[in-house]
């Protein structure tokens, strides 16, 4: 086994927090000192989503919630431990940096290891080995700016610690930043120097295989250390070709090529710690893991990503449980969950109701996006297995915004996934053979 160790520490405080997905387990290690940072007393009233009564418990729980998101789409046995702190970073009235994050190791060759010679971030070569390969150090270095807010930084700009909603005018989302922090920690950047091409000790890593330069269309692992530096500064040929992330891109308006390709961030001037390791600006709508924050980005193919260096998605079996944005049909065979996006915001649809009952029978469902009292979708599933062995999913929708339906057959794990783009108006989906019976 070899390791390539990219920032040392040593964790002097802790104070957990541990956040446990269904399969997944992310522990904070506040490592701020008291009165500071995540520790900080001044009160503050609650905001939306978020009900700390002091700046830093509205850090922590904005923290939380963002670890929560990745701990319920990702599935590992082995626990990810995330070594946090607010530290006054590089700053001017104008710009600065307002977090970073990475995985505090690479390592190759481990136990069970896909490819041989291939560095994997410390959290997901933990996952793919089945235990921690070193207990002693954290998975993930994670520190924001705590100077935002003064005069001297980002003038005229103040950390939001709401969570799940659109952040007020002049604020910068701390929930968003951590969420798409955290994405690069659990391995969304390559170790490749962009400016010189060359790879971490000679040995390619999980995420630089993905990428092609679709001018060449060869993959960063077949060019040359001077080939990969004229990649990536090369506006709208820089690409992700890893399976999932092409099989889910349909749903993108723009920045994916006809075969499926996503760019990537490859501006002709080189920006160490932006180029190659965000998706091109030119996505739309806008994704998380973009360079520039925007607000309430989407994940639309973020997580695919991660699925295509290896990480493992939650398992899709178990009985559906019907709540406000989860619909159970077909005698609670069929789970259906919807996922809206708009130009400023996105969230999950809810199931309508009337009276205090909701709106769906054994075969169809209703869904609100904005308005408990406004109609934006209806999905059916229905049994045809006496015509031809299968159930039928018919769905359509009275809106521009862009949304994806998820069924899953809690029978057999099977799932379909439809999408509509934001801004066109909805598709109709007719799809007899969705899913087999009995």
């Amino acid at each position: 086994m070899r390791r390539a160790a990219l920032l040392g520490l040593s964790i002097a405080v802790l104070l957990l927090t541990a956040i446990p997905g269904s399969a997944t387990t992310i522990t904070i290690v506040n490592a701020d000192g008291p009165g500071e940072g995540f520790n900080d007393p001044t009160p503050v009233a609650a905001v939306t989503g978020n009900t700390g009564t002091t700046v830093g418990q509205q850090r922590l729980n904005a923290f939380a919630a963002a670890a929560a998101y990745w701990a319920n789409r990702l599935s590992s046995s082995v626990a990810i431990t995330v070594h946090a702190q607010m530290n006054p970073l590089s700053c001017s009235p104008t710009s600065g940096v307002i977090g970073s994050a990475g995985a505090a190791d690479f390592f190759s060759d481990f136990p069970s290891a896909p490819l041989a010679g291939t560095w994997y971030a410390s959290a997901l070569a933990n996952k793919l080995a089945g235990f921690d390969l070193d207990s002693s150090t954290p998975e993930i270095n994670a520190q924001f700016n705590s100077s935002v807010g003064n005069s001297t930084c980002l003038t005229g700009l103040n950390w939001w610690y709401g969570i799940g909603v659109t952040q007020p005018a002049n604020t910068i989302p701390f929930y968003e930043i951590i969420r798409h922090e955290l994405a690069h920690g659990l391995g969304f950047l390559t170790i490749v120097n962009p400016a010189t091409g060359a790879r971490a000790l000679g040995q390619d890593d999980a995420f630089m295989l993905f990428l092609e330069d679709h001018s060449t269309g060869k993959t960063w692992g077949q060019m040359s250390d001077v080939e990969r530096v004229v990649s990536a500064k090369d506006p709208g040929d820089l690409h992700w070709v890893g399976p999932h992330v092409v099989t889910a891109s349909s749903i993108l308006a723009a920045g994916r090529h006809p075969s499926g390709h996503v760019q990537m961030y490859a501006p002709a001037v080189l920006q160490q710690g932006s180029s190659v390791s965000h998706w091109d600006t030119a996505l739309t709508p806008d994704e998380l893991m973009e360079p520039n924050a925007t607000p309430h980005p989407a994940d639309l193919v973020t997580t695919q990503l991660l699925q295509d260096i290896g990480w493992s998605l939650q398992q899709t079996t178990g009985a559906c449980i019907g709540d406000a944005t989860t619909a159970c049909l077909q005698a609670g065979r069929f789970e259906v969950k919807v996922d809206w996006q708009s130009t400023t915001t996105n969230g999950a649809g809810q199931v309508m109701s009337f009276g205090g009952q909701q709106a769906e029978s054994d075969e169809s469902v209703f869904w609100w996006f904005f308005s408990p009292t406004n109609f934006e979708m209806g999905v059916k599933v229905l049994n045809a297995c006496t015509v031809n062995s299968k159930f039928w999913v018919f769905l359509s929708g009275l809106t521009d915004q862009g949304w994806t339906v998820h069924i899953r057959d809690t029978q057999t794990g099977a799932t379909q996934t439809y999408s509509n783009t934001l801004g066109q108006l909805s598709r109709t989906f007719a799809d007899t053979s969705a899913f087999t019976c009995p």
